[in-house]
């Protein structure tokens, strides 16, 4: 498909919830089960307006989700496919939104029947209990962090945000053998958690995200956690909710710095 910059296509990939960018160079984007379904699901019938209860049925499987959850994805599709106007992929007020087939290089190709996801590569999702007391996180020295197994760093983190590092799903599902790293930092409202797998990794998300959580940290009113992470081609945020529920904000890398304040708001309900 075309994108909205000029000489830049995408390929996507249903199977490994992924769209690769042909740029200068090949870049991968991991869309995610829930993002990647959504696109899927506005690609089977392209020039055709598909509802908002279609798509959050289709991407969600009957999981019950906030509207802002949709809005999220479309936003972060859209971040994918440089679509800055909301030419390609286009919103019907009060209908739903479609995908423009002049963005399409094979209309044929675009029209494929739904497949059913692999099993193996599913995000699992656990419902936050609703948080009493806030647990007390022993922070990992940024400059000499010390490298722990999945296991042990899940086992002592308490519900809350065990909760919230198994939504981080795939992405750290991948690494599950390995050690990786976190640090721990408060920032007025928010108490942040910064997960990577090594320490080269680790500061580079602190510091790529550093502009983003402190305009978070301006809009919370009240406390807050935040779990950060990386995907390829995204910086990942998870909002823990005080009513146990989790907002999740996706970020394109090289638009880090113009994520609109609405979106930062959608993420701290």
């Amino acid at each position: 498909m075309k994108t909205g910059r000029d000489g830049c296509s995408a390929r996507f990939d249903r199977a490994l919830f992924q769209l690769v960018i042909s740029d200068e160079q090949e870049k991968i984007l991991d869309l995610g089960f829930s993002g990647s379904r959504v696109l899927e699901k506005l690609l089977q019938a392209p020039g055709e307006v598909v509802s908002r209860e279609e798509l959050m049925s289709y991407a969600w499987e009957g999981r019950v989700v906030g509207q802002g959850s949709l809005n999220q994805q479309i936003y972060t599709l859209r971040q994918a496919l440089f679509d800055d106007s909301n030419q390609i992929i286009q919103t019907l007020p009060r209908r739903g939104y479609l995908f423009n087939p002049q963005y399409l290089h094979d209309m044929e190709q675009a029209k494929t029947p739904p497949v059913e996801a692999p099993a193996a590569r599913r995000t699992v999702v656990i419902e936050l209990p609703t948080p009493g007391a806030r647990p007390v996180i022993n922070p990992v020295p940024l400059r000499h962090p010390r490298p722990l197994r999945r296991k042990v760093l899940l086992a002592g983190i308490g519900l809350p945000l065990l909760a919230g590092l198994t939504a981080l799903g795939v992405h750290l599902g991948k690494q599950a053998s390995e050690p990786f790293l976190t640090h721990n930092r408060q920032i007025k409202e928010l108490d942040v958690l910064y997960v990577e797998t090594n320490q080269p990794l680790l500061d580079s998300l602190i510091r790529e995200t550093g502009s983003l959580i402190r305009s978070l940290s301006a809009m919370s009113a009240q406390p807050t956690r935040l779990i950060v992470s990386m995907t390829p081609g995204f910086y990942e945020i998870r909002c823990l909710r005080r009513n146990g529920g989790v907002n999740w904000l996706k970020v394109q890398k090289e638009q880090i710095r113009a994520v609109a304040t609405e979106h930062l708001r959608e993420c701290l309900k």
